[in-house]
């Protein structure tokens, strides 16, 4: 549960930190990409306002304005007063011609050109001019009345940028407000006041990306600190993971050596037991058996106690001797039995000839011992059967130690060999998880295989697969 809310909390304030670091480099952007080239923007609109200075749109403009509407204002203002739909219709027809003889007749490019070459602007500057509206002041009662407004006209004779209104000249794809050079509003008077609306816009291709570009070193400062954070949450939380696995392992410790330690020293335990018996005492074939147990178990619990100490991994250096398996695992089994009760049965069926083979005694009686302390620890059986025996194949021996117990899950299967792993089928049995990490170890350091076929209820089956030609190889 702790696991979770630290990585909860993790994953949330990251979030928040990416966000606010976006959100702020977002702002920064739109800032820069509002100011770029602001001083060419403003010396465009200056340069602008002085080629139509005492006109409109563009020079001659005016004229254009003054002619249509002076010769329409009466009618305009006879059907406003008289017919809304007659208004309508000749507003319409007035802005159309209106708006084709003002594009007819545009100087800008020419306009914009000497602009551009005079003050020795970017040659590939572009510029688009539209027109958004027309107001009539008939009388201050009436107020002032539109007779073209872009943001309300639904058609129109000439291709419509919204809400800037129609494009009376230029190719500039793209017009908004941080490329607006000028919106102007200017008032007439003819015999009655009016007022025009339009603007300039001018841009350079691909400025987004120019401004992406200027703010590169910033961009990388970004992506730095963003790597920086991750790698000191993904340090922090490795360190934190690590020194938890610790802090479990050490305040597990007892659980440990109980786990890895319970074989040998039942083992003796029950031969030392068994000695102080009258029938035993008397007979010196079964004290001398019995001290030989004792002596095996206790060299063996020497050399785990050397081990366990440091929780360490067996020996990558192993000590290969030639041994029969068959009278390895049968002395295994033999001392195993001891701790065995009447009502449970632990079999071994040898295999019909010799398995001579080189291995090390201690690895593999590691091996073998802790598959039998799983087999009866996990098996909840009221009759505990393990049996043990060898089969062969073309091109290998096969170790089997089958059992009766309760099964492992699919899921279980994968991380059945993890060092620490305990099915949650088994967390009321005492453990830390290491007795199948060291047969793992033992497995792979004699260069062999294990397998596992398990099912729920009905038991569990280990195979050792030892290779028939890494035996030859070893005999030769």
């Amino acid at each position: 549960m702790k696991d979770r809310i630290y990585k909860t909390v993790v994953m949330v304030s990251f979030f928040i930190l990416l966000f606010v670091q976006l959100s702020l480099t977002y702002n920064t952007y739109m800032l820069r990409d509002r100011e770029y080239s602001i001083k060419d923007k403003t010396l465009i609109n200056d340069e602008y306002g002085k080629s139509i200075s005492d006109d409109k749109l563009f020079p001659g403009g005016g004229k254009i304005i003054d002619t249509i509407l002076s010769r329409n204002m009466l009618k305009l203002k006879a059907s406003y007063l008289e017919d809304q739909n007659a208004f309508k219709i000749l507003s319409k027809n007035v802005s159309d011609t209106l708006l084709l003889k003002l594009k007819a007749s545009s100087p800008m490019d020419s306009i914009f050109k000497s602009i551009v070459k005079r003050k020795g602007l970017d040659s590939n500057l572009r510029y688009l001019l539209t027109f958004e509206s027309i107001e009539l002041n008939f009388s201050q009662k009436a107020g002032n009345v539109f007779i073209f407004n872009r943001q309300s006209a639904k058609k129109n004779l000439l291709p419509a940028i919204n809400p800037y209104g129609v494009i009376i000249d230029g190719t500039l794809a793209n017009p908004n407000l941080q490329n607006r050079v000028t919106n102007l509003s200017v008032s007439g008077t003819l015999v009655y006041n009016y007022r025009t609306t339009f603007n300039l816009f001018v841009d350079a291709p691909g400025r987004p990306l120019k401004v992406a570009m200027a703010m590169l070193p910033t961009f990388l400062l970004v992506a730095l600190c963003i790597v920086i954070i991750v790698g000191i949450n993904y340090y922090t939380y490795i360190n934190w993971m690590r020194q938890k696995k610790e802090a479990e392992v050490k305040s597990d410790f007892l659980n440990s050596i109980k786990h890895e330690f319970n074989t040998p020293i039942t083992t003796i335990l029950v031969a030392s037991k068994s000695l102080n018996e009258e029938i035993v005492v008397t007979d010196r074939n079964r004290v001398k058996a019995l001290a030989h147990i004792v002596e095996r178990q206790a060299m063996r619990l020497h050399s785990h106690i050397n081990q366990m100490l440091g929780i360490s991994e067996i020996n990558n250096h192993i000590n290969l001797e030639e041994t029969d398996l068959n009278y390895t695992v049968l002395t295994i089994v033999n001392d195993f039995k001891i701790k065995v009760t009447e009502q449970h049965s632990l079999t071994f069926d040898p295999h019909h000839s010799e398995i001579l083979v080189m291995i090390d005694p201690f690895v593999f009686t590691t091996m073998l011992q802790n598959m039998l302390d799983n087999s009866f620890k996990h098996n909840q059986s009221v009759e505990k059967k393990i049996s043990i025996f060898f089969t062969e194949e073309n091109d290998a021996f096969l170790l089997h130690i089958k059992d009766n117990g309760k099964g492992i899950t699919e899921s279980s299967r994968a991380k059945l060999f993890e060092k620490f792993f305990r099915e949650k089928l088994s967390e009321t049995v005492p453990g830390l998880g290491l007795g199948l990490y060291y047969v793992k170890q033992c497995v792979d350091l004699h260069g062999w295989q294990i397998n596992v076929n398990s099912q729920i209820g009905i038991g569990t089956e280990f195979m050792v697969r030892i290779p028939k030609i890494a035996l030859v190889n070893v005999n030769t």
